[in-house]
């Protein structure tokens, strides 16, 4: 590594251990790009090929954007800040902008997707992710906020987010991947889903379809009382193995479901969203929620014994550090 290259690394661990929760776990942080494959913790511990890392906690030119009162402006709005023109979110992300007719029209805007300023007494960030849903007096209706990978090509994975859900009554907030199939038998898709009518501890989690012809399949869907509350800071993660999907939350396994655990490649997913709908249920005129996003952390594809890589000589863990995003070597070959 050059001179130039090794401050350059050296700026970032500093900009990312000012702004990362501490936690306790002692770590030696090492350039990702040395980094040939990753081991991650928990109940299945698997091994991964692939890294992505997205920082929303220091992005420039925060603001909330007030919501157009228009269904054809909301549906067509412009991104709200540059960040989302960047090749580091463009290269993965889609926001999307498409129309539900639910019980009440909601429609998918760019402008319910926006950087925040963190006004939190003594903030682990200065500005987070907002996913917004708002209800509309004027135009009866809402709008939402989703983004989704690019590519649907996502085959087992460690999926991470900090974050937090808050507002109104009436909305659902989610963290899934999405394989679409010809009938709903054939969708796969598991769910990590806080609708804000529950309990501020209880989550869904669910390998879809849970429902099929009108019968619902009891096996699919757990409601689980989770440790503190969604309305807090929290890591949520989702793990995507060989036949089994398991859910943690601040690293504690929650809950694990073989039935129906995805198969095939898939999208990734982030939303929150109210439609009217028996799900959602109907959010009160003028009202809103959101889920707040410091991070986004992707492991991904294969899950092979590093022996069966062609190039895994250096073992990296993001579960052993101190600092989301930077990956600690656990293991080194020749």
């Amino acid at each position: 590594m050059i001179a130039s290259q090794t401050h350059l690394w050296a700026a970032v661990l500093t900009v990312i251990s000012f702004l990362a929760p501490q936690q306790a776990v002692a770590q030696t942080p090492i350039n990702p790009a040395l980094c040939h494959c990753y081991l991650t913790n928990g109940t299945a511990p698997r091994y991964f090929t692939n890294h992505k890392f997205f920082d929303f906690r220091n992005i420039a030119n925060p603001r909330v954007p007030p919501p157009i009162n228009n269904r054809d402006g909301s549906t067509n709005a412009p991104v709200t800040n540059a960040y989302f023109n960047s090749a580091n979110f463009t290269n993965t992300w889609s926001i999307q902008s498409w129309v539900d007719s639910g019980a009440i029209y909601n429609t998918y805007s760019k402008n319910d997707v926006y950087i925040e300023s963190n006004t939190d007494p003594n903030p682990a960030s200065r500005t987070y992710l907002t996913l917004r849903t708002y209800r509309h007096p004027a135009g009866n209706f809402q709008s939402s906020a989703e983004i989704q990978s690019i590519s649907p090509n996502y085959q087992f994975l460690s999926m991470r987010m900090y974050s937090r859900t808050r507002g109104a009554s009436g909305a659902v907030s989610a963290m899934f991947t999405y394989r679409g199939g010809a009938t709903e038998a054939d969708v796969q898709e598991a769910d990590m889903e806080i609708l804000t009518s529950d309990p501020n501890n209880e989550i869904h989690y669910t390998n879809q379809p849970s429902m099929v012809s009108g019968e619902s399949r009891p096996n699919a869907t757990h409601e689980i009382a989770i440790p503190g509350t969604w309305t807090a800071w929290r890591t949520h993660r989702y793990d995507w193995t060989p036949g089994l999907s398991s859910w943690y939350v601040d690293g504690r396994l929650v809950n694990s479901n073989a039935f129906q655990a995805p198969v095939d490649p898939a999208n990734i997913l982030f939303n929150t969203w109210s439609d009217g709908g028996s799900w959602s249920g109907t959010m009160a005129s003028g009202q809103s929620a959101q889920m707040q996003i410091q991070w986004i952390e992707l492991i991904y594809n294969n899950t092979a014994e590093p022996s069966r890589f062609a190039h895994c000589a250096n073992v990296c863990s993001l579960d052993r550090g101190t600092q989301p995003g930077v990956p600690s070597l656990v293991s080194s070959g020749p």
